[in-house]
């Protein structure tokens, strides 16, 4: 396991994402755990480090709206959500337009754009949609630094990607579109939210 800066941590965080390993990357509301989101083998291990049971979808990171629309299909109050808070702390349950295997639940997608510099860049430069769940063990606090990652989740994946505490310092606030339903309140309150 090794610790970069995000200053010079790019490069490397991409070629272990394209070798099919896992990364701890900083978004902006708590550190995530990453890997290759196409990749069935890469999705595994982050259930296995996690100790999460596989028929618990994870979220994935993408560069944004153009990328998100690849994968899944925005009607328009989804769309205008995504406009006023992407990048930001909002996770949008939507349709897939393209299944991923062990991500893509009920025919939806959970997908991320997150408001950090570095985890835009990284998903950019990958190309492909990052597996976006938090550093953590399934059930325990979601860290929103280093420090806070447990010694164990950390030797288990290949890099950890030290960019500061995140800004929001606490999980995103997940919406599903289809069911237009507040499924976890997190950093964007439901007051601000607007599903009709």
């Amino acid at each position: 396991m090794k610790i970069l800066k995000t200053g010079t941590a790019l490069t490397e965080a991409v070629e272990v994402l394209k070798n099919g390993g896992v990364i701890i990357y900083p978004t902006d509301t708590v550190y995530g755990m990453g890997a290759d989101a196409t990749s069935a083998n890469a999705v595994k291990k982050i259930y296995r480090i996690k100790g999460r049971k596989s028929r618990k979808p994870l979220s994935i990171c993408v560069s944004d709206l153009k990328m998100a629309k690849e994968y899944v299909k925005f009607d328009k109050v989804s769309l205008r959500m995504a406009r006023k808070f992407l990048p930001g702390p909002l996770t949008l349950v939507l349709p897939q337009k393209r299944r991923i295997k062990f991500v893509s639940k009920d025919g939806k997608i959970a997908i991320r754009i997150p408001e950090n510099k570095f985890a835009l860049r990284l998903a950019k430069k990958f190309g492909r949609p990052i597996i976006s769940t938090s550093a953590n063990m399934s059930g325990k606090k979601p860290p929103v630094k280093i420090s806070e990652i447990e010694g164990k989740v950390r030797r288990k994946c290949d890099l950890v990607i030290d960019g500061g505490a995140c800004r929001f310092k606490k999980p995103s606030t997940i919406v599903d579109f289809k069911l237009r339903k507040i499924i976890r309140e997190g950093a964007v309150k439901s007051s601000e939210l607007r599903l009709k």
